[in-house]
């Protein structure tokens, strides 16, 4: 028990040094290739990404903290800003930002709520922001579903907006993508700012 505990820590720390010095925003991809440089391993001792996710959170603490803390507070003040933006929207922050992992490559992650894509994209054209279009994948039904997404920079910071249906169901699979969501208040309580007002946010 104790090498096999030894050996999920290694490996979640193996990956959380590649994603924090390569500029891996993965959790599964860095551990890919952690995995490829020892071998063949019992998949019973592969971590979980919220291990990695704890490893990588540990390894800035030590070996980056001032950097990788301006860094965080850099990345969730943009993603309040565009939030703020899409506020019409109901937009949650997922992903590096809100948990605390985003490095110098992380990309900030959003979730919006349509009724059409194109609502989302007709707002970032009208503001001139130019856009590529992707996809996002979460389970919905029990099933692995693709859902339209925006990718974009915003002061040379990758940024996605993954696009739900503003429906139950829609939301049910945006809960189900990630562990956590913040909403504009949210993260507005989480950078020690304010509340706002007018600006249509939703709880």
């Amino acid at each position: 028990m104790k090498t096999r505990q030894k050996t999920r820590a290694h490996l979640a720390w193996a990956a959380a040094r590649l994603m924090a010095e390569q500029g891996i925003d993965n959790p599964q991809l860095a551990l890919n290739k952690a995995v490829a440089r020892f071998g063949p391993i019992d998949k019973h001792r592969l971590p979980e990404p919220e291990e990695i996710d704890a490893a990588l959170i540990e390894y800035n603490r030590l070996f980056r903290p001032a950097t990788q803390n301006a860094e965080l507070a850099r990345q969730r003040v943009l993603a309040l800003e565009a939030m703020e933006f899409l506020a019409e929207f109901d937009p949650r922050l997922t992903g590096a930002a809100l948990e605390g992992t985003a490095g110098r490559h992380s990309v900030i992650t959003l979730q919006v709520f349509a009724d059409a894509p194109e609502e989302v994209m007709r707002k970032l054209l009208d503001a001139h922001l130019p856009f590529r279009e992707t996809s996002c994948r979460c389970r919905l039904r029990g099933e692995n579903t693709a859902f339209p997404a925006l990718s974009f920079y915003v002061d040379e910071t990758p940024m996605e907006l993954c696009i739900f249906p503003a429906t139950p169901a829609g939301r049910a699979a945006a809960a189900g993508n990630r562990e956590g969501a913040a909403s504009i208040r949210e993260l507005r309580t989480l950078l020690g700012k304010p509340a706002g007002t007018g600006n249509g946010e939703r709880g």
